[in-house]
C-alpha cells in the first residue's frame, strides 16, 4: 500500500447478517459521513451501511467455543 493511500481510506468491519461473515471494507474518508452500499464477497448480499455508526463500533472478533 502506498503512502498516498494510507491517508485517504479507513478500514471498517461490517457484519453480513445473511451469511454471518465479517467483511473488511476500505472506505474513503470522503464517504465516512454517508451511507454506503457494500456487497458481501461470500454470498453477494448487498448491505447498506451507515459509516458513522460502523466507524464508532469497536470490532470484537467472534469467540471460539471452548
Amino acid at each position: 500500500m502506498s503512502m498516498d493511500m494510507m491517508g485517504t481510506e479507513r478500514v471498517c468491519y461490517v457484519h453480513c447478517n445473511f451469511c454471518n461473515t465479517i467483511l473488511a471494507v476500505n472506505v474513503p474518508y470522503s464517504s465516512m459521513l454517508t451511507i454506503v452500499t457494500v456487497r458481501c464477497g461470500h454470498c453477494a448480499n448487498l448491505l447498506s451501511v451507515n459509516m458513522v455508526a460502523a466507524s464508532l463500533q469497536p470490532f470484537s472478533p467472534p469467540q471460539l467455543p471452548q
